[in-house]
């Protein structure tokens, strides 16, 4: 069996992080449905020309955690540029929220693959079936955002994300929201760990929009995200704040 987009996602360290990455990417490569099955080929080259910037921008607030006991973690991205001098970069900077403390970050992401569906996705009913479109995928790449170190409880945040994106009839770039009325959908996943500048600690650091990676029995919901009621005092009331 082979993993191709598992490519240097190893160094990212870390037992947790390794394991995660390798299930979610695992995941991708061998989908419950058919229709998400991609093609092998990474056509990072092909799509290098593209600016996903505005894509990486959430289109609602972030959900995440962090912790094995699922402290709600809020994360902000207040500008997102694609770097001039690497085209796979994209320059990051934004805020951090854990309870009542509050980070400001700076990092990057860097594309490893740019993957194709073998089947395009046309919504409920095939609703945008006649729409044009030339093709669709996944981006998947490494993210790496530090803290400021003078801020308490600061630390660094790392992992792989991974967003749907098509290309539309007019050449150009989008959002995939195609499949936004099903209950399965999510995007702009981020899957990863936080460590403390201080002490090294490393806690598993999950976000995301709609749905968040691997949030256990956090997530009760069936059509869209619905925080359990047993997390209530780690952050989970009122969930739109």
């Amino acid at each position: 069996m082979k993993y191709l987009i598992i490519i240097a996602f190893f160094s990212l360290s870390t037992t947790i992080c390794g394991q995660q990455s390798t299930e979610w990417l695992k995941k991708l490569e061998n989908p419950e449905y058919e229709i998400d099955k991609l093609k092998k080929e990474n056509f990072i080259t092909k799509y290098r020309k593209y600016d996903f910037s505005t894509l990486l921008v959430p289109k609602t607030n972030f959900i995440g955690y962090i912790g094995k006991d699922f402290q709600r973690k809020k994360t902000h991205f207040s500008s997102i540029t694609k770097d001039s001098s690497n085209p796979n970069k994209y320059l990051i900077t934004g805020i951090s929220t854990v309870s009542n403390t509050v980070c400001d970050f700076t990092g990057e992401i860097i594309i490893q693959q740019v993957r194709e569906y073998k089947s395009m996705h046309y919504g409920v009913d095939n609703k945008h079936k006649n729409s044009g479109f030339k093709s669709q995928g996944i981006l998947i790449g490494t993210y790496i955002l530090k803290e400021n170190k003078t801020q308490k409880h600061s630390g660094i945040f790392k992992g792989i994300v991974t967003l749907n994106w098509y290309v539309d009839k007019f050449g150009i770039i989008q959002y995939d929201r195609i499949e936004l009325f099903s209950d399965r959908y999510r995007n702009n996943q981020y899957i990863g760990i936080w460590i403390d500048y201080k002490t090294s600690t490393e806690k598993i650091c999950n976000w995301g929009e709609y749905r968040i990676p691997f949030s256990g029995d956090l997530d009760i919901g069936s059509a869209e995200f619905s925080p359990n009621p047993k997390y209530k005092n780690r952050g989970w009331e009122p969930l739109k704040d």
